[in-house]
């Protein structure tokens, strides 16, 4: 086979496999928690709306990762126009 062609096939097959991969929080109550508040978040954040603060349990942000990941993906998933800035980040909540 010629190195593209391999290549070509590499790709796809990583690609197939990425698709089937699952969320490793899928079972966890506070990444749901986290996704609700970041979409909460993110729909406040819609054109002609009032900037709000970011809907988030402080307490699970600090110490759980699967919140912090439902939050970013929730926040993403339900900012329209996606402007790729996380309102209610370390940094944009006065952190480093």
């Amino acid at each position: 086979m010629r190195p593209i062609v391999q290549f070509a096939v590499a790709s796809v097959l990583a690609a197939a496999l990425a698709a089937c991969a699952t969320n490793k929080y899928e079972n966890d109550p506070l990444y749901d928690a986290g996704f609700s508040d970041g979409c909460a978040t993110g729909t406040a954040r819609s054109p002609g709306t009032p900037v709000t603060k970011a809907v988030r349990d402080q307490l699970s942000w600090e110490n759980s990762e699967a919140y912090r990941a439902g939050w970013k993906t929730g926040y993403g998933a339900c900012t329209p126009g996606g402007r790729g800035d996380i309102p209610g980040s370390d940094r944009d909540m006065g952190g480093r």
